[in-house]
């Protein structure tokens, strides 16, 4: 093509060698030496897309990933060797309550090392308000992992309502919208609502619709904490559908388990609102914690007339006689009978316990022993009324059955969260997910059951959550993108925390770089803080 187009211009035929020898030379000479700020060599990079991994190099320039393939003949500041290794993107949890305290613990060392780069609160109802506050306050101060917020039901109510059990009237319908996009314009990233908490569940279905829809207009989502994880759980998808239905928005279902021995196995009371909500056209994802046993305060234990008037009133009906056996008969119920033979008072394990604290860790079973009391349902449903009078505590409820969470697991609109919070070095006993959740999946589910891929379990990690998102220059390893980056050694990584010792961290997690910079080498902790506020899309003017 290049000889026809100079013979048609009329050149002399030397001047026309000469122009082909040097086009030749140029298209043939070694290429240009390229100079990165890092680069990854010889890793099995698993992108997060569920495709299966390559061996490959990946460069960075700043902080973002600049190229992937073959660099071995270019140069950078800094050469990771992952031989043998696997690079992964960073992973995203969805759902946690960090946002408690990581303006005091900023490195959220529990979350960097088990590989996860983005963390996003104001899950189950709860957010730290005002928004545009505690970001500020983040960017002054500085944080270790990307954070996120969504605008939390239950504090929305409280900062109109109060803790009234009452319907809102047309004008806190009003204020409680106002507020809603008041934060959705600070940066959060959709409604989150906790229904089987007080107050939000005290909030009828068109006052959620009414709420999810001003976060909706402003491009958020729809992220919720159902009315119920047992009996009633098919008719709590289905109102969350219909939440995201009305208002033509996503919908996020938390934690999803099938929480109560008497529907273990019926997944059908899942799954059938899901083909509905697909019929319908409602884009529903759900995010699930690898673990048998939720993590929650006493006060769920009680019956909500005991304590819907608070801690006060609560401590004076327990000085009824009546009210007292009234309250000790519904605990046994809910915590301590079981048609299937299951010991219960083993399946109640003591966190965060101020009155008791070196209860944490020990069954309830092991309390009254310790007590030197016979282990009946009767005297266990008098200890938990005795720790909540005397301060509260929070404990690890095994509700869940095995096959269950495999089942759930693998199912591909499914993504992993942990649900927890900062692992706090002088506070109690957490759920061993805090330190754990990442790892177990990749020690327990791929490895040793087999449930999921390495792949499919990095792709519920990072692209899925980052999708749900829309968040599309993190969750992958694609040039261009940011480079929050895990790397790690697939035969190592198991989970190590366990009830009794939930702060162990897992081996096998080499390296994490969020935004370009390390802040795990080696398995050590390096102290920076690279994170970044991400906000959502009325701040930063996109809608879904």
């Amino acid at each position: 093509m290049i000889r026809d187009s100079l013979k048609t211009a009329g050149l002399p035929a030397l001047v026309l060698a000469i122009l082909v020898l040097i086009c030749i030379g140029q298209c043939s000479s070694t290429p240009k030496t390229l100079r990165f700020d890092c680069i990854i060599a010889n890793g099995l990079i698993i992108d997060g897309t569920g495709k299966p991994g390559v061996r490959a190099d990946l460069g960075l320039a700043g902080r973002k990933i600049a190229a992937i393939g073959r660099l071995d003949r270019s140069r950078a500041g800094r050469v990771i060797d992952a031989r043998g290794l696997v690079v992964a993107p960073g992973f995203i949890d969805i759902h946690t309550h960090c946002d408690r305290g990581i303006l005091d613990f900023p490195l959220a060392e529990n979350f960097i090392r088990q590989g996860v780069t983005t963390v996003i609160g104001g899950n189950c109802g709860r957010h730290p308000y005002p928004v545009r506050d505690f970001f500020r306050r983040a960017e002054e101060r500085g944080i270790c992992p990307n954070w996120g917020l969504f605008v939390g039901h239950n504090t929305v109510r409280e900062k109109i309502m109060g803790s009234k059990n009452a319907p809102p009237t047309a004008e806190e319908m009003r204020l409680m919208k106002a507020l809603v996009e008041e934060e959705m314009m600070s940066g959060a990233w959709g409604l989150s609502t906790g229904l089987s908490y007080r107050p939000g569940m005290y909030a009828d279905t068109e006052e959620v619709i009414d709420l999810a829809g001003a976060a909706g207009r402003l491009g958020g989502i729809y992220a919720t904490h159902l009315r119920s994880y047992d009996l009633g759980i098919t008719d709590a998808i289905h109102e969350a559908v219909r939440v995201g239905r009305n208002n033509r928005m996503p919908v996020q279902i938390s934690h999803i388990k099938l929480a109560d021995e008497a529907v273990w196995g019926n997944l059908g009371m899942i799954t059938e609102p899901l083909q509905d909500a697909r019929r319908w056209g409602v884009e529903v994802t759900l995010d699930i914690y690898p673990y048998t046993a939720a993590f929650m305060g006493l006060t769920n234990s009680f019956p909500p007339w005991s304590y819907e008037d608070g801690p006060a009133r609560f401590a004076a009906k327990l000085r009824n006689p009546v009210l007292y056996e009234r309250i000790k008969s519904s605990v046994i119920d809910k915590r301590f009978r079981s048609a299937r033979g299951v010991n219960t008072l083993k399946a109640i394990i003591l966190g965060d316990c101020p009155p008791y604290p070196h209860y944490g860790g020990l069954t309830v079973e092991q309390i009254l022993v310790r007590r030197g009391l016979k282990p009946t349902p009767e005297a266990a449903a008098e200890l938990l009324i005795d720790l909540e009078k005397n301060g509260g505590a929070s404990a690890a409820f095994v509700q869940m059955d095995e096959a269950d969470v495999q089942a759930l697991i693998r199912r591909a609109e499914v993504m992993i969260a942990s649900d927890a919070g900062l692992a706090r070095p002088d506070t109690g006993n957490p759920h061993p997910r805090a330190c754990g959740t990442f790892s177990r999946v990749i020690g327990r589910y791929v490895k040793e059951k087999r449930v999921l891929t390495l792949e499919e379990a990095i792709r519920k990690m990072t692209s899925l959550p980052a999708g749900v998102l829309k968040l599309r220059d993190r969750g992958g390893l694609r040039e261009g993108m940011w480079a929050d980056i895990v790397i790690f050694d697939p035969t190592l990584v198991q989970d190590t925390a366990t009830y009794q010792n939930p702060r162990q961290f897992s081996p096998g997690l080499i390296t994490v770089l969020i935004n370009g910079e390390i802040v795990l080498d080696k398995g050590r902790c390096t102290g920076q803080k690279p994170g970044r506020v991400l906000y959502g899309p009325a701040k930063r003017g996109i809608k879904s």
